[in-house]
């Protein structure tokens, strides 16, 4: 007799949780996809948002040392990378420089430059769809960055060449462009 009462209560909740879960669903009525809102809005300046993260002080720093403040607060739209200060410990490590104030002001505006893109990249934009399609970009020093990314939306930096950086933040919308923030000061090599 407990088997059976045992076996109507399994079979009731099954039962149960099938209902809940029909009756869960939501029907599209187009068969388009239905882009959501972006919730990365930052309502700032590029400039602004550096300025109140700590984790970008070395980024901070370097603008200021340069006095290229005016192209992270324009109303230009553009990209931004933005190396961590675990990038800029790592790029003064490999190059033999003390500290940010050690490296020459005409090295440090080219590194800045390079990573300001002349162009609004933001991997949710449905036509940057295809994966693994390095599209080249001009960049504020004049040469050329590929951003793409991988099949799962991770942003690629100069995929295709002889180095390659993935973005760990990306598709922050400042009001002047997006910032993809990066874990290393990037480059162009062939």
């Amino acid at each position: 007799m407990r088997k059976v009462k045992y076996s109507r209560v399994k079979f009731f909740y099954i039962i149960m949780g099938m209902f809940v879960l029909l009756s869960s669903c939501e029907i599209q009525e187009n068969f388009e996809y239905d882009y959501a809102e972006d919730n990365s809005k930052l309502n700032m300046s590029t400039w602004a948002y550096i300025q109140q993260h700590d984790s970008l002080s070395l980024l901070k720093e370097a603008i200021e040392q340069t006095d290229l403040a005016a192209l992270y607060e324009r109303t230009e739209k553009a990209t931004y990378i933005a190396p961590t200060n675990q990038a800029f410990r790592a790029y003064l490590k490999e190059n033999d420089y003390d500290a940010i104030s050690s490296i020459p002001l005409p090295v440090l505006k080219d590194v800045l430059q390079y990573h300001i893109v002349q162009a609004v990249v933001n991997f949710n934009d449905p036509a940057l769809a295809p994966k693994n399609k390095p599209i080249a970009y001009k960049t504020e020093n004049g040469q050329v960055m590929y951003l793409s990314h991988t099949g799962t939306y991770v942003g690629l930096i100069n995929e295709g060449t002889s180095r390659q950086w993935e973005i760990r933040t990306s598709n922050l919308v400042p009001d002047n462009g997006v910032i993809h923030v990066v874990d290393h000061v990037v480059f162009y090599a062939k």
